[in-house]
């Protein structure tokens, strides 16, 4: 399954397997109601559908071409438990950013110094 949306306790897939389609096809006339058969996985007939229908009614001309999923919602696997970092008593994280900080401003410095 492919991860859509990951939640707190739960994930949405897409649905994957034996008979499961990637894709259901339809379209609607937006100028009436007709409406196109649904085929799964293959938009063609649904084409083909379309250009009938304006063929038919020539001032139909403007469809709502739909493309449809199956979703599933699972229960969210439990990540294994992060690697563990040696404690450097939270000074590095800090200690990085003022250095980098500080080589930012003198960078900026350097160009004037050369003059």
């Amino acid at each position: 399954m492919t991860e859509i949306v990951r939640g707190a306790e739960w994930v949405l897939c897409r649905e994957r397997g034996p008979g499961v389609p990637e894709g259901i096809y339809g379209a609607e006339c937006m100028s009436c109601e007709a409406r196109s058969p649904l085929f799964d996985d293959d938009e063609l007939p649904v084409a083909v559908w379309s250009l009938q229908h304006t063929a038919e009614f020539p001032e139909h001309t403007l469809f709502l071409a739909r493309t449809e999923r199956h979703w599933r919602v699972v229960p969210r696997p439990h990540d294994p438990a992060p690697a563990q970092r040696p404690d450097t008593g939270g000074v590095l994280g800090p200690a990085f950013v003022g250095l980098m900080c500080l080589l930012t401003a003198l960078s900026g410095l350097l160009p004037a110094l050369t003059n």
